[in-house]
């Protein structure tokens, strides 16, 4: 008989924080890898723009096929696929590195569209569900850096070891059941497209704005490395702490962000969680002390509202359409995603066209995009919370 774990909405949610880890982890390395292997910053923004426009747009697919009865068969396939950015050590040549990109896309955007519905299915309260699955992601985000740097220096340059965890995921995922919908039907694009156009108009404003501020963090974390080397910050933030700073922030704040947004509904948590990054955004890229402890604290209260922004907006989109969960999260992670990915491209082409002050001009510019966003979110109307349905 084989080997069967009883499914509990702890255990399932414990196993979707630590893959989601896993995968987040994988994303991050680029942008510290570009800066030390000293790749060319325009060409190191186009082909991570254009890998993860290629790749997250099949977000959509996937989240179909996973709503159909191949949720595992997904998930395993996006851990696979994102651990082969552990071989861009083995390689100088900019086309190959652009094709182990392209395959870490592949397989973000085949495993969160998956994952995210999933972890919506579990209960009632998709607030909290998703938002604890995306902390898991947001600490993978954090320490990627770090880590495999530190691997890179103790393990000769490359960072295989990371390919063990990942075996134990996959192995775990394989013997746990999931709750997968058997349908075996033809392929419909108008049963495809159903679910989603009962709420159109608000996922399309919900769609704009979180282009808008992915494309936002993509740019921040792609250039951060080189904005603290510019602004002489402390060594440790340049090589890695910074990047730990910023997405720890998301970490922390994204589970209480849950629990808010199950309570007093998804629009007032997103706009406050955008005025702040805002707010706090461009206090960060004019200011003139670069002590340690400042600049880190500056980063954690960044990193937390606009780490925030992209989990809030799935998660109301979950809200929205509940019987699709992946392939509304699908919508507004890959088919947002794939569009966002190349602000590392207009990040890089800025900054080296930018003769003052390039990386935080850079920034200061693209952030214009999230404010556009705040407009787009008053549009929405409220909608119930669950404490409302419960009175």
């Amino acid at each position: 008989m084989p080997l069967q774990i009883r499914p509990t909405v702890g255990r399932s949610l414990f196993l979707l924080w630590g893959s989601h880890l896993l995968l987040d982890f994988f994303t991050g390395i680029w942008p510290i890898y570009k800066t030390i292997a000293a790749i060319d910053i325009a060409k190191a923004g186009l082909i991570a723009g254009l890998s993860g426009f290629f790749g997250e747009i099949l977000q959509i697919f996937f989240g179909y096929f996973s709503d159909r009865g191949f949720r595992k068969k997904v998930i395993i396939l996006g851990l696979l696929l994102a651990s082969c950015v552990l071989w861009i050590t083995f390689t100088d040549s900019i086309l190959i590195s652009f094709f182990i990109l392209l395959l870490l896309m592949l397989g973000s955007g085949s495993y969160h569209p998956a994952a995210v519905g999933f972890a919506g299915l579990l209960s009632e309260k998709k607030g909290r569900n998703i938002l604890l699955f995306a902390s898991g992601g947001a600490f993978g985000l954090a320490i990627s850096q770090l880590a495999f740097t530190k691997a890179m220096e103790y393990c000769g340059g490359q960072a295989l070891i990371f390919l063990i965890p990942v075996a134990l995921a996959i192995l775990l995922i394989s013997f746990y059941p999931m709750q997968e919908q058997k349908d075996n039907q033809r392929l419909s694009f108008k049963e495809f497209l159903q679910p989603l156009l009962r709420s159109k108009r608000a996922l399309l404003l919900l769609y704009a704005t979180q282009v808008f501020n992915f494309t936002l963090m993509t740019a921040f974390m792609f250039l951060l490395p080189d904005l603290l080397r510019a602004k002489e910050c402390h060594t440790w933030l340049c090589m890695g702490g910074g990047h730990l700073c910023f997405v720890l922030g998301a970490a922390i704040v994204l589970v209480p962000a849950g629990y808010l947004c199950d309570r007093y509904g998804h629009k007032p948590v997103l706009l406050v969680a955008i005025f702040a990054t805002l707010l706090l955004l461009y206090a960060f890229l004019i200011q003139t002390e670069h002590a340690l402890e400042k600049t880190a604290l500056f980063l954690t209260c960044v990193g937390g509202f606009m780490g925030t922004i992209n989990p809030v907006i799935v998660s109301w989109g979950n809200k929205l359409v509940p019987e699709s969960p992946s392939t509304v999260s699908a919508l507004l992670m890959g088919c947002a995603w794939c569009l966002a990915n190349l602000g590392s491209t207009w990040a890089g082409l800025l900054a080296k066209s930018v003769s003052v002050d390039p990386f935080a001009t850079t920034l200061a510019v693209l952030a214009l995009l999230l404010l556009l966003g705040f407009f787009l979110i008053l549009f929405i109307p409220q909608g119930k919370t669950v404490r409302e349905t419960t009175l």
